[in-house]
């Protein structure tokens, strides 16, 4: 009998330290494929979804009907994560530029035909995307649902757990720091 076969009939049987020993014994391999995975080859991005991958795991423990095939069932898990968080990591950058190039038009009054203020424009945008960058990603995203989902308070409540004036408490956190990012960017 291999040692995933034991440890997981000694988890069956309420032994508390059998999936550790499940987890020691294939976390390096998941954190591998997770890195191999992951966007930009982040390494905090790949033990985040280890960690998932390991989480989703333990809640299907039961599902496992052949305890040899332990291995392979939760590689799977690992690919389905990362790809789960690849996709993830697409969109948010997406509406991370969506949302600067917004606020960059608002910021700026329209379209302008200088090339010397479009560089100027370009220069404020890289700011902008930059100072986006420094903002907790709970701040981050209220400022992408405020412009670009039509219902920002309810997609708040849905994605960050927060009511209505949580919301607009975090946007207002999210707006003043980002204002006092870029007045710290323009006066370096």
């Amino acid at each position: 009998m291999s040692d995933d076969c034991l440890d997981l009939a000694a988890h069956a049987t309420g032994d508390p330290e059998a999936f550790g020993r499940l987890y020691d014994r294939h976390s390096s391999v998941v954190l591998a494929l997770c890195v191999r995975n992951a966007t930009n080859r982040s390494h905090a991005e790949a033990e985040d979804s280890m960690q998932e991958t390991f989480t989703r795991a333990f809640k299907m423990l039961d599902r496992v009907e052949d305890c040899t095939r332990f291995k392979p069932w939760l590689y799977r898990i690992a690919r389905f994560v990362c790809s789960e968080h690849r996709r993830s990591t697409r969109r948010r950058r997406g509406h991370e530029q969506a949302a600067a190039e917004h606020a960059h038009l608002q910021l700026v009054g329209g379209e302008t035909t200088d090339s010397s203020d479009r560089a100027h424009q370009s220069e404020q945008l890289k700011r902008l995307d930059a100072a986006l960058q420094e903002l907790p990603d709970s701040e981050r995203l209220a400022i992408h649902l405020q412009y670009l989902d039509p219902n920002p308070a309810g997609a708040a409540r849905r994605v960050l757990g927060l009511s209505k004036s949580g919301y607009y408490k975090t946007l207002d956190r999210a707006r003043k720091r980002l204002a006092s990012l870029m007045a710290m960017e323009i006066s370096t």
